[in-house]
């Protein structure tokens, strides 16, 4: 895959909101409310399938080599042992569906319906990797509805504002970029 300065520069700026997102952290448990779902979000609706997947993975492997840029200003191999990490894995996969199934879309509840579809991959991911890592390496032994209670139940109604938030202005952003 050729790679255009263009679209490296969307990639580059994408991975940063990605980080910034994270910044933006409230601890309330052993997943933090961030924004960081949001910017993947954006990232599938204004870029192609592979550069949005791609843009997820290089914002992962930062984290994972070092960089301080995920969630709490954390980074370093040991994130895989967060309970929020599963997250991130699903965050890789949620940026590809996004834009395979919604990339260009202008339709407000086409992009709605997308979007809640990657939110449902990301709890789906998310969850049981946070299941087997707090029961099974942290030893914080938690039955599967208090992990629901703790890693879903409190996201639900600001992950679904952030959602109709990108699907407001996620087109007009593409737009304007594309128009440059």
């Amino acid at each position: 895959m050729k790679i255009k300065t263009k679209d490296m520069t969307k990639v580059a700026l994408l991975v940063a909101l990605i980080a910034v997102g994270a910044f933006i952290s409230i601890p309330i448990g052993p997943v933090p409310f961030t924004l960081q779902n949001f910017f993947v979000f954006m990232t599938g609706l204004l870029l192609t399938p592979g550069l949005a997947a791609l843009t997820v993975f290089i914002y992962v492997l930062l984290g994972l080599i070092g960089v301080p840029i995920l969630a709490g200003f954390t980074g370093g191999l040991q994130s895989v042992f967060k309970p929020s990490f599963g997250f991130l894995i699903a965050f890789i996969i949620g940026a590809y569906l996004i834009s395979k199934l919604a990339y260009g879309e202008k339709d407000f509840k086409k992009i709605m319906i997308v979007l809640i579809i990657a939110e449902v991959v990301f709890y789906v991911i998310g969850i049981p990797y946070m299941y087997v890592i707090l029961n099974n390496v942290l030893g914080n032994p938690m039955g599967v509805s208090k992990v629901l209670a703790l890693g879903m139940t409190p996201f639900i109604i600001p992950d679904l504002i952030k959602a109709v938030v990108a699907a407001i202005i996620a087109p007009k952003i593409k737009q304007a970029i594309d128009r440059a």
